[in-house]
């Protein structure tokens, strides 16, 4: 079973589903995104992807996860929902309660809600911590996303979080490693940050990952992302994925496509994946391509 863990879906119904900013009000216009969830639907049944995640995508619809809810629950049977919730939000850990308790969620995202080198109170601030607690109390998996600009200092702060809430299920998006951890490569770049990948064999993992190695509730999504500028610097994907396996253990590991952000086709998304998975053993690769997923969203 093929398991896609980070797909987003965007309606082209701009009056029921608004653009809006991750901390509310309305977003400036900007150029209609749309990638529907029958859309989505019809490109997993053509790679034969069966199961998957629908993940808010916050750059667009900010804490208003309405859409992505409704589409997880027009096809109950193929998606689990994983929202995104404001974490220094003091109602955000009775919403996330509410939220489970009516059966729409399988997932926690977390986010900052903007982007600054040092600043790691939307990830483990004391009033983070209450949502933290939160989702540990109702045994949900939490995923934390970190982009380029603050992977240091969020990295550090979530080996804490981690650290502490050892019976959470805990996901870094993209693998958490500095080089791919956003598609916005222009952008990084023109804040002058190093955006160059460390070259094989070791593609830097280990110095960035080791301590989580040691915590084995801490699992890592490896998306298009990490492929599509693998690929763009010529290094096999291969080769990183069975580094980063022989780390952690390929158990730890799930795909995600990032269908509805990056730009690639659905069907080039999933054939970057199962190339990439060649590098494994048969149960390595079960476990990389849905067996890991599934488990941890059910």
């Amino acid at each position: 079973m093929i398991f896609d863990t980070h797909a987003h879906v965007l309606s082209a119904d701009l009056e029921r589903y608004p653009y809006s900013t991750l901390r509310g009000g309305a977003k400036p216009p900007v150029p209609a995104a749309v990638f529907s969830v029958e859309r989505l639907v019809a490109a997993m049944d053509r790679e034969g992807v069966e199961r998957g995640c629908l993940v808010q995508r916050a750059t667009l619809y900010g804490y208003d996860n309405r859409y992505m809810l409704d589409a997880a629950a027009e096809y109950p049977d193929r998606f689990r929902a994983v929202a995104v919730l404001d974490a220094q939000d003091v109602n955000a850990p009775a919403e996330l309660r509410q939220l489970v308790r009516g059966g729409a969620l399988a997932g926690l995202r977390i986010v900052a809600p903007q982007l600054s080198e040092q600043d790691v109170d939307w990830l483990a601030s004391e009033q983070a911590t209450e949502l933290w607690s939160a989702a540990q109390d109702l045994a949900l998996p939490v995923a934390v996303i970190l982009y380029r600009l603050n992977n240091a200092a969020g990295r550090a702060a979530l080996l804490a979080i981690a650290r502490r809430f050892t019976d959470t299920q805990i996901i870094v998006d993209h693998c958490g490693l500095p080089h791919p951890s956003t598609p916005e490569k222009a952008w990084a770049q023109a804040q002058g940050l190093d955006y160059s990948i460390a070259p094989p064999p070791d593609f830097g993992i280990v110095d960035a990952l080791r301590d989580f190695a040691e915590l084995p509730h801490v699992h890592f999504k490896v998306t298009d992302i990490n492929f599509d500028r693998l690929e763009e610097v010529g290094f096999a994907g291969g080769a990183f994925l069975a580094r980063l396996a022989g780390l952690v253990g390929a158990s730890r590991l799930m795909w995600g496509s990032d269908i509805g952000q990056s730009p690639a086709p659905y069907g080039e998304k999933v054939a970057r994946a199962m190339a990439a998975a060649a590098s494994l053993g048969e149960a390595e690769r079960i476990d990389f391509l849905g067996r890991n997923a599934q488990r941890i969203y059910g």
